[in-house]
């Protein structure tokens, strides 16, 4: 090869980098960005949820409940903590599983709370931040909350039905319960 056809592709080599920092590390993501903007602001931002100006979460995150008047989330490995999120990625197989499953059958048992019609509430999502339960496990809660502070059903699963989200075109996914916005509805309503 001749040094000038080298000192070329180099040129040709380095001007391609430029372009591409300049393309995909600015232009194509301000680019998103401000469509995201222009069309989903809310979602753009986080699906912040905010009460007179307060920001209490996001509808994407679940969060640590300390009350055992509220809904639960499904368990975290990492303790509802954002950064790092995760699984525990302990296998099927492993005892420490087989023992975290055990101690929070006993949890949900002495909330009144049958496991069977809640199994995400033994096993932690693969993010550890799922805001999501199904509707099984929502209305079972609803009955533990009922039993144990004698709030009337029909509120609950009106709240419940009010936080139900669908199916995606009616077919993708399944109904689910969003526990943060579910438990911000609870709070307001209590509160008023």
């Amino acid at each position: 090869m001749k040094k000038s056809e080298t000192s070329n592709q180099w040129e040709i080599s380095i001007r391609f980098m430029f372009i591409s920092l300049l393309v995909f590390g600015f232009i194509y993501p301000m680019t998103v960005t401000g469509i995201a903007n222009l069309f989903f602001r809310e979602k753009a931002n986080g699906s912040l949820v905010l009460i007179d100006g307060k920001i209490l979460g996001s509808e994407l995150l679940a969060q640590k409940v300390n009350s055992n008047s509220l809904f639960m989330y499904r368990p975290s490995a990492n303790d509802y903590n954002k950064i790092p999120s995760g699984a525990s990625n302990l296998s099927p197989s492993s005892l420490d599983l087989k023992t975290l499953t055990e101690q929070r059958k006993y949890v949900l048992a002495d909330l009144g709370i049958r496991h069977e019609r809640c199994p995400e509430l033994l096993y932690s999502s693969g993010s550890g931040l799922d805001p999501h339960i199904s509707l099984n496990c929502a209305y079972e809660q609803a009955l533990s909350l009922h039993r144990r502070f004698k709030i009337p059903i029909e509120t609950l699963n009106e709240l419940i039905h009010q936080n139900t989200e669908y199916p995606l075109f009616g077919m993708i996914g399944s109904e689910r319960v969003n526990v943060t916005k579910l438990n911000i509805s609870w709070k307001q309503l209590s509160h008023e």
